[in-house]
């Protein structure tokens, strides 16, 4: 236990003294400083406040800029993202794109082989077409050939009709031409035969060209009339020649022929099958 220090009442109420004279000193003093200092303080403290609020008003401002921005922004961001719908849908057009410009592209190389082949196929129709061309013109040439040889033909036809009608008419032609034919004999048999010269002096000229024209009659159907010319006149007219050779007896006179010629000349049309202009050209004995 500590002892207490005694002190002297004198002493004590001296130090008492000074200790409220220093009180009093002090408070004196901080009534005389204190007021302005509290004020100075104040007025920063209020000038920072109203720093803070116009630094505060600011940044309201630069908030609401900031809000407007984002705002803006925002907007941008639908506007993108609306753009970047489009540009996925672009994007699928050109992938779209894309694969049909392949698939044109595999395409057109299909088709250029095609035209290829195509062009060497044609390259070989070309060279068989000009190889058809000249059996075309080979064709062509013995067309006109076998036509003129038809055409040859039909005229000889056209001939042969001619001699066919002729010959089927001196089968059995009419008694007056048969007349003309007797009368050419006699004329040859008188120059050549005097024996039928005697006799036709004992019967008259009448009786011999009567019976040679029975005589012709009755050999008509078996003489053989062969063509000596056949010229066309006209379109469907021809002037033929036919000639035979036949032995001839003539009994009454007692004369007999080894060959007698007759050759006669007619126009015949083949088409109406009419017969003119005909006659005697020839008759003389071999």
């Amino acid at each position: 236990m500590q002892s207490r220090i005694p002190i002297s009442k004198p002493l004590a109420l001296v130090i008492i003294g000074l200790v409220i004279g220093a009180s009093l000193g002090l408070g004196s003093g901080y009534a005389v400083f204190y007021p302005d200092m509290v004020n100075k303080r104040s007025k920063t403290v209020e000038e920072r406040i109203t720093g803070v609020e116009e630094n505060m008003t600011a940044m309201d401002s630069r908030i609401s800029n900031i809000n407007q921005s984002i705002s803006q922004i925002k907007d941008s961001l639908n506007g993108i993202l609306a753009l970047t719908n489009v540009v996925d849908q672009l994007s699928s057009r050109v992938s779209t794109l894309e694969k049909g410009q392949i698939n044109l592209s595999n395409d057109f190389s299909s088709l250029s082989d095609q035209l290829t082949q195509l062009d060497s196929n044609f390259g070989t129709i070309q060279d068989s077409w000009q190889e058809t061309t000249n059996q075309f013109q080979d064709l062509e040439t013995a067309y006109y050939a076998v036509n003129n040889e038809l055409a040859d033909i039909q005229s000889l036809v056209h001939e042969n009709d001619g001699v066919r009608i002729l010959k089927a008419y001196m089968a059995n032609p009419p008694s007056d031409f048969e007349q003309k034919i007797a009368v050419e004999i006699y004329n040859a048999l008188t120059l050549d035969e005097p024996k039928f010269e005697n006799w036709v002096t004992l019967y008259g000229e009448n009786t011999a060209i009567i019976l040679l024209q029975q005589e012709v009659d009755s050999m008509a159907g078996g003489l053989v009339w062969n063509p000596t010319d056949n010229t066309a006149i006209g379109d469907n007219s021809y002037q033929i020649k036919l000639q035979t050779y036949s032995p001839f007896d003539f009994t009454p006179a007692g004369i007999s022929v080894n060959n007698l010629h007759i050759e006669i000349r007619a126009t015949v049309n083949i088409d109406t099958g009419e017969i003119s202009t005909l006659q005697v050209s020839l008759v003389e004995i071999i």
